[in-house]
Protein backbone atom coordinates (compact mmCIF):
# COMPACT_ATOMS: atom_id res chain seq x y z
CA UNK A 1 0.00 0.00 0.00
CA UNK A 2 1.24 3.64 -0.36
CA UNK A 3 -0.41 7.15 1.39
CA UNK A 4 -2.15 9.15 -1.82
CA UNK A 5 -1.03 12.56 0.10
CA UNK A 6 0.37 13.61 3.29
CA UNK A 7 -2.60 14.82 4.66
CA UNK A 8 -4.98 12.71 4.08
CA UNK A 9 -5.31 9.06 5.73
CA UNK A 10 -6.52 6.74 3.13
CA UNK A 11 -4.91 4.14 1.86
CA UNK A 12 -4.42 2.76 -2.09
CA UNK A 13 -3.66 -0.52 -3.39
CA UNK A 14 -1.09 -0.43 -6.40
CA UNK A 15 0.20 -3.45 -8.14
CA UNK A 16 4.03 -4.39 -6.58
CA UNK A 17 4.93 -7.54 -8.64
CA UNK A 18 3.06 -7.39 -11.94
CA UNK A 19 4.70 -10.41 -13.32
CA UNK A 20 5.15 -13.53 -11.06
CA UNK A 21 8.71 -15.27 -11.26
CA UNK A 22 8.45 -19.10 -13.47
CA UNK A 23 8.90 -20.18 -9.55
CA UNK A 24 5.70 -18.92 -8.42
CA UNK A 25 3.37 -20.23 -11.40
CA UNK A 26 1.35 -23.08 -12.62
CA UNK A 27 4.69 -25.64 -14.11
CA UNK A 28 2.22 -25.56 -17.17
CA UNK A 29 1.30 -22.02 -17.11
CA UNK A 30 3.62 -20.81 -20.54
CA UNK A 31 2.63 -24.26 -22.43
CA UNK A 32 -0.97 -23.18 -23.98
CA UNK A 33 -1.42 -20.24 -26.27
CA UNK A 34 -4.30 -18.05 -26.62
CA UNK A 35 -7.72 -20.49 -28.11
CA UNK A 36 -7.74 -19.32 -31.15
CA UNK A 37 -10.19 -20.44 -34.37
CA UNK A 38 -8.09 -23.16 -35.56
CA UNK A 39 -7.55 -25.02 -32.19
CA UNK A 40 -11.42 -24.08 -31.40
CA UNK A 41 -12.28 -25.57 -34.50
CA UNK A 42 -10.32 -28.52 -33.81
CA UNK A 43 -12.59 -29.46 -30.68
CA UNK A 44 -15.76 -29.23 -33.06
CA UNK A 45 -16.85 -32.64 -34.75
CA UNK A 46 -18.48 -32.62 -38.00
CA UNK A 47 -21.70 -32.37 -35.83
CA UNK A 48 -20.80 -29.22 -34.35
CA UNK A 49 -20.18 -30.88 -30.70
CA UNK A 50 -17.43 -30.27 -28.48
CA UNK A 51 -14.93 -32.88 -27.94
CA UNK A 52 -11.86 -33.46 -25.83
CA UNK A 53 -13.96 -31.14 -22.83
CA UNK A 54 -11.27 -31.48 -20.12
CA UNK A 55 -8.88 -30.25 -22.90
CA UNK A 56 -10.79 -27.57 -23.62
CA UNK A 57 -11.58 -26.00 -20.16
CA UNK A 58 -7.68 -26.52 -19.25
CA UNK A 59 -6.57 -24.67 -22.64
CA UNK A 60 -8.81 -21.83 -21.86
CA UNK A 61 -7.74 -21.45 -18.47
CA UNK A 62 -4.08 -21.61 -19.21
CA UNK A 63 -4.25 -19.60 -22.35
CA UNK A 64 -7.81 -17.78 -22.82
CA UNK A 65 -9.50 -17.25 -25.57
CA UNK A 66 -9.09 -14.83 -28.79
CA UNK A 67 -11.38 -11.86 -28.79
CA UNK A 68 -12.44 -13.30 -32.46
CA UNK A 69 -14.43 -16.04 -30.62
CA UNK A 70 -15.37 -14.95 -27.53
CA UNK A 71 -18.82 -14.80 -28.37
CA UNK A 72 -19.21 -18.36 -30.20
CA UNK A 73 -17.53 -19.84 -27.14
CA UNK A 74 -18.71 -18.02 -23.83
CA UNK A 75 -21.80 -19.23 -24.10
CA UNK A 76 -20.53 -22.57 -23.79
CA UNK A 77 -18.82 -21.63 -20.98
CA UNK A 78 -21.65 -20.05 -19.37
CA UNK A 79 -23.86 -22.82 -20.08
CA UNK A 80 -26.32 -21.77 -22.37
CA UNK A 81 -25.34 -24.33 -25.07
CA UNK A 82 -24.22 -27.69 -23.69
CA UNK A 83 -21.10 -29.23 -24.89
CA UNK A 84 -22.87 -32.40 -26.53
CA UNK A 85 -25.58 -30.30 -28.34
CA UNK A 86 -25.09 -30.09 -32.11
CA UNK A 87 -25.07 -27.40 -34.52
CA UNK A 88 -28.32 -27.67 -35.01
CA UNK A 89 -29.70 -28.41 -31.73
CA UNK A 90 -27.73 -24.65 -30.56
CA UNK A 91 -30.30 -23.40 -32.84
CA UNK A 92 -33.20 -24.92 -31.85
CA UNK A 93 -32.23 -24.00 -28.60
CA UNK A 94 -31.84 -20.66 -29.46
CA UNK A 95 -35.42 -20.24 -31.34
CA UNK A 96 -36.74 -21.35 -28.32
CA UNK A 97 -35.26 -19.36 -25.65
CA UNK A 98 -35.67 -16.53 -27.70
CA UNK A 99 -39.62 -16.92 -27.93
CA UNK A 100 -39.43 -17.44 -23.67
CA UNK A 101 -37.10 -14.13 -23.73
CA UNK A 102 -40.12 -12.60 -25.26
CA UNK A 103 -42.32 -13.93 -23.23
CA UNK A 104 -40.60 -12.46 -20.01
CA UNK A 105 -40.62 -9.44 -21.41
CA UNK A 106 -44.24 -9.17 -22.38
CA UNK A 107 -44.99 -9.85 -18.85
CA UNK A 108 -42.72 -6.83 -17.42
CA UNK A 109 -44.73 -4.57 -20.28
CA UNK A 110 -48.21 -6.30 -19.36
CA UNK A 111 -47.65 -5.03 -15.37
CA UNK A 112 -50.66 -3.18 -13.80
CA UNK A 113 -50.60 0.37 -13.03
CA UNK A 114 -49.48 -0.53 -9.32
CA UNK A 115 -47.54 -3.89 -10.25
CA UNK A 116 -45.85 -0.58 -12.88
CA UNK A 117 -45.33 1.39 -9.79
CA UNK A 118 -43.98 -0.94 -7.75
CA UNK A 119 -41.04 -2.46 -10.19
CA UNK A 120 -39.92 1.10 -11.03
CA UNK A 121 -39.92 1.89 -7.33
CA UNK A 122 -37.52 -1.02 -6.72
CA UNK A 123 -35.65 -2.16 -10.22
CA UNK A 124 -36.28 0.23 -12.68
CA UNK A 125 -34.99 3.36 -11.07
CA UNK A 126 -31.46 1.77 -10.24
CA UNK A 127 -31.38 -0.04 -13.44
CA UNK A 128 -31.79 3.14 -15.32
CA UNK A 129 -29.27 4.82 -13.71
CA UNK A 130 -26.57 2.20 -14.03
CA UNK A 131 -27.01 1.56 -17.58
CA UNK A 132 -26.27 5.33 -18.79
CA UNK A 133 -22.88 4.94 -16.86
CA UNK A 134 -21.66 1.64 -17.75
CA UNK A 135 -18.92 0.70 -20.08
CA UNK A 136 -19.67 4.19 -21.86
CA UNK A 137 -15.45 4.21 -22.82
CA UNK A 138 -16.48 0.96 -24.52
CA UNK A 139 -16.54 1.61 -28.38
CA UNK A 140 -19.77 -0.52 -28.20
CA UNK A 141 -22.03 1.62 -26.21
CA UNK A 142 -20.66 4.99 -26.62
CA UNK A 143 -22.31 8.08 -27.75
CA UNK A 144 -25.93 8.94 -27.15
CA UNK A 145 -28.89 6.81 -28.01
CA UNK A 146 -26.81 4.06 -28.61
CA UNK A 147 -29.15 1.07 -28.95
CA UNK A 148 -26.74 -1.15 -26.95
CA UNK A 149 -27.16 0.76 -23.68
CA UNK A 150 -31.14 -0.33 -24.86
CA UNK A 151 -30.46 -3.49 -25.08
CA UNK A 152 -28.33 -3.96 -21.79
CA UNK A 153 -31.42 -2.29 -20.00
CA UNK A 154 -33.90 -4.11 -21.39
CA UNK A 155 -32.03 -7.47 -20.30
CA UNK A 156 -31.56 -6.14 -16.59
CA UNK A 157 -35.38 -5.06 -16.74
CA UNK A 158 -36.30 -8.36 -17.53
CA UNK A 159 -33.87 -10.38 -15.78
CA UNK A 160 -35.33 -8.79 -12.36
CA UNK A 161 -38.67 -10.36 -13.95
CA UNK A 162 -37.14 -13.20 -14.74
CA UNK A 163 -35.60 -14.14 -11.31
CA UNK A 164 -37.96 -11.93 -9.08
CA UNK A 165 -35.73 -13.16 -6.15
CA UNK A 166 -32.29 -11.80 -7.16
CA UNK A 167 -33.97 -8.61 -9.18
CA UNK A 168 -31.42 -6.06 -9.52
CA UNK A 169 -28.58 -4.90 -7.64
CA UNK A 170 -25.88 -2.62 -8.29
CA UNK A 171 -22.98 -4.06 -10.43
CA UNK A 172 -25.30 -6.20 -12.22
CA UNK A 173 -24.92 -4.18 -15.11
CA UNK A 174 -21.25 -4.22 -14.84
CA UNK A 175 -21.39 -7.91 -15.74
CA UNK A 176 -23.86 -7.88 -18.44
CA UNK A 177 -21.95 -5.37 -20.65
CA UNK A 178 -19.35 -7.77 -20.99
CA UNK A 179 -20.99 -10.72 -22.32
CA UNK A 180 -23.49 -8.09 -24.77
CA UNK A 181 -20.12 -6.92 -25.96
CA UNK A 182 -19.05 -9.90 -27.08
CA UNK A 183 -22.01 -12.09 -27.78
CA UNK A 184 -23.94 -9.15 -29.46
CA UNK A 185 -27.31 -10.90 -29.61
CA UNK A 186 -29.71 -9.95 -26.88
CA UNK A 187 -31.82 -12.69 -26.30
CA UNK A 188 -28.44 -15.14 -25.83
CA UNK A 189 -26.95 -12.59 -23.97
CA UNK A 190 -29.60 -13.12 -21.51
CA UNK A 191 -29.57 -16.36 -21.19
CA UNK A 192 -26.00 -16.32 -20.95
CA UNK A 193 -26.07 -13.80 -17.57
CA UNK A 194 -28.88 -16.29 -16.37
CA UNK A 195 -26.11 -19.16 -16.86
CA UNK A 196 -23.41 -16.69 -15.05
CA UNK A 197 -25.88 -16.12 -12.04
CA UNK A 198 -26.67 -19.91 -11.70
CA UNK A 199 -24.05 -21.51 -12.36
CA UNK A 200 -20.77 -19.72 -10.53
CA UNK A 201 -20.24 -18.68 -7.60
CA UNK A 202 -17.06 -16.60 -8.88
CA UNK A 203 -20.70 -13.87 -9.08
CA UNK A 204 -21.77 -13.02 -5.71
CA UNK A 205 -25.09 -10.67 -5.13
CA UNK A 206 -24.47 -8.01 -2.47
CA UNK A 207 -27.42 -9.97 -0.49
CA UNK A 208 -25.40 -10.71 2.85
CA UNK A 209 -25.36 -14.20 2.75
CA UNK A 210 -24.03 -14.74 -0.45
CA UNK A 211 -20.88 -12.13 0.68
CA UNK A 212 -20.43 -13.67 3.51
CA UNK A 213 -19.78 -17.16 1.84
CA UNK A 214 -17.61 -14.81 -0.50
CA UNK A 215 -15.62 -13.37 2.39
CA UNK A 216 -15.20 -17.00 3.90
CA UNK A 217 -13.62 -18.38 1.32
CA UNK A 218 -11.10 -15.58 0.87
CA UNK A 219 -10.36 -15.35 4.73
CA UNK A 220 -9.62 -18.87 4.06
CA UNK A 221 -6.96 -18.87 1.30
CA UNK A 222 -5.28 -15.75 3.25
CA UNK A 223 -4.99 -18.08 6.42
CA UNK A 224 -3.49 -20.62 3.99
CA UNK A 225 -1.31 -18.89 1.42
CA UNK A 226 -0.26 -15.53 3.40
CA UNK A 227 -0.31 -16.07 7.18
CA UNK A 228 1.22 -12.65 7.92
CA UNK A 229 -1.60 -10.40 6.45
CA UNK A 230 -4.53 -12.63 8.00
CA UNK A 231 -2.89 -12.47 11.25
CA UNK A 232 -2.55 -8.46 10.85
CA UNK A 233 -6.43 -8.98 9.51
CA UNK A 234 -7.29 -10.80 12.85
CA UNK A 235 -5.44 -7.80 15.05
CA UNK A 236 -7.48 -5.56 13.82
CA UNK A 237 -10.30 -7.05 15.41
CA UNK A 238 -14.01 -7.78 13.99
CA UNK A 239 -13.66 -5.26 11.18
CA UNK A 240 -10.06 -6.19 9.55
CA UNK A 241 -12.12 -9.93 9.20
CA UNK A 242 -14.67 -7.84 7.28
CA UNK A 243 -12.63 -7.12 4.11
CA UNK A 244 -14.40 -4.21 3.37
CA UNK A 245 -12.33 -3.24 0.33
CA UNK A 246 -12.79 -6.92 -1.03
CA UNK A 247 -16.45 -6.50 -1.91
CA UNK A 248 -15.88 -4.25 -5.25
CA UNK A 249 -13.41 -7.09 -6.09
CA UNK A 250 -16.34 -9.65 -5.35
CA UNK A 251 -19.33 -8.13 -6.87
CA UNK A 252 -17.68 -6.72 -9.73
CA UNK A 253 -15.62 -9.95 -10.61
CA UNK A 254 -12.23 -7.65 -10.47
CA UNK A 255 -13.83 -5.72 -13.08
CA UNK A 256 -12.45 -2.33 -11.60
CA UNK A 257 -9.19 -3.37 -10.78
CA UNK A 258 -7.93 -4.10 -14.02
CA UNK A 259 -7.56 -3.14 -16.85
CA UNK A 260 -10.91 -4.60 -19.41
CA UNK A 261 -9.14 -7.06 -20.94
CA UNK A 262 -6.89 -8.47 -18.15
CA UNK A 263 -10.12 -8.91 -16.14
CA UNK A 264 -12.21 -10.84 -18.56
CA UNK A 265 -9.38 -13.21 -19.05
CA UNK A 266 -9.77 -13.75 -15.47
CA UNK A 267 -13.41 -14.35 -16.10
CA UNK A 268 -12.83 -16.73 -18.48
CA UNK A 269 -10.57 -18.58 -16.60
CA UNK A 270 -13.01 -18.44 -13.83
CA UNK A 271 -15.47 -20.00 -16.52
CA UNK A 272 -13.52 -22.84 -17.42
CA UNK A 273 -13.92 -24.57 -14.32
CA UNK A 274 -10.75 -26.59 -15.15
CA UNK A 275 -9.42 -27.37 -11.19
CA UNK A 276 -13.14 -27.86 -10.18
CA UNK A 277 -16.67 -27.46 -10.85
CA UNK A 278 -16.43 -23.90 -8.28
CA UNK A 279 -12.79 -22.51 -9.10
Amino acid sequence: MKQVAPDKTCMQFSIRRPKLPSSETHPEESMYKRLGVSAWLNHLNELGQVEEEYKLRKAIFFGGIDVSIRGEVWPFLLRYYSHESTSEEREALRLQKRKEYSEIQQKRLSMTPEEHRAFWRNVQFTVDKDVVRTDRNNQFFRGEDNPNVESMRRILLNYAVYNPAVGYSQGMSDLVAPILAEVLDESDTFWCFVGLMQNTIFVSSPRDEDMEKQLLYLRELLRLTHVRFYQHLVSLGEDGLQMLFCHRWLLLCFKREFPEAEALRIWEACWAHYQGADV
